[in-house]
């Protein structure tokens, strides 16, 4: 498998599960990236070079403080099925371009 033939979004700083939700992964997807959607297929890569093929379960919504630091990111949900120890601090989140233009031009 060829990272090169996908679009890097950004390197894990952190994860937590959230009971019910499943994994939200930080920072998240940059305001500058495409445009990525709930069910997208995000594509992880350790630092030991497992891939992990999975979805995009949700986008998480932030409520910030008065005066407090805003992200530039938006963090978002993976299945219930990973666990946040699957998922090692330091991974590559990618994004599987191939599979919405492959439905889009259907």
């Amino acid at each position: 498998m060829r990272m090169d033939d996908y679009i890097f979004l950004f390197t894990i700083t952190d994860r937590f599960s959230i009971e019910g939700r499943g994994v939200v992964v930080v920072p998240g997807i940059p305001w500058t990236a495409p445009t990525v959607r709930k069910g997208d297929p995000p594509v992880l890569r350790t630092p030991l070079g497992a891939i992990i093929k999975t979805t995009l379960q949700d986008i998480e919504l932030i409520n910030y403080r008065p005066g407090a630091n805003r992200l530039e990111a938006t963090p978002f949900s993976l299945p219930k099925n990973i666990h946040k120890f699957d998922i090692p601090i330091g991974t590559g989140v990618y994004l599987d371009t191939s599979v919405n233009q492959q439905a889009n031009s259907e």
